[in-house]
């Protein structure tokens, strides 16, 4: 246990596997392969099968942009946003500290 929280605080890749389940990294594959299935062609079909074989939470976190893409060609971006952004809040807690959505400060002028 004690290894484990020491590979998190060093942020080595892989560590925040530990942290993820079977049954949430199940959920992600499951929901990113729903939102490809039914669509055709060989971009979706080597997407789909590069989310069968990832080998865990973090993979899948950085294969979300190619889902994305192959839903944009298909559905176009407004509604391939809307279907990643219920897959993004699967993401919660499975990855580590500095992995996940960054927030960004708008510069504003103060006077």
């Amino acid at each position: 246990m004690f290894f484990r929280r020491l590979l998190r605080l060093l942020n080595v890749p892989g560590s925040g596997s530990h942290r993820a389940t079977e049954s949430q990294l199940g959920r992600i594959r499951t929901a990113m392969l729903s939102a490809l299935q039914g669509h055709g062609g060989h971009s979706v079909q080597r997407v789909s099968q590069r989310v069968r074989f990832a080998a865990d939470v973090e993979a899948l976190w950085y294969l979300r942009q190619d889902v994305m893409i192959a839903l944009s060609a298909i559905d176009g971006e407004t509604a391939a946003r809307r279907q990643m952004k219920a897959i993004n809040s699967m993401f919660k807690g499975g990855l580590p500290g500095s992995m996940g959505p960054r927030t960004h400060q708008r510069f504003t002028k103060n006077n």
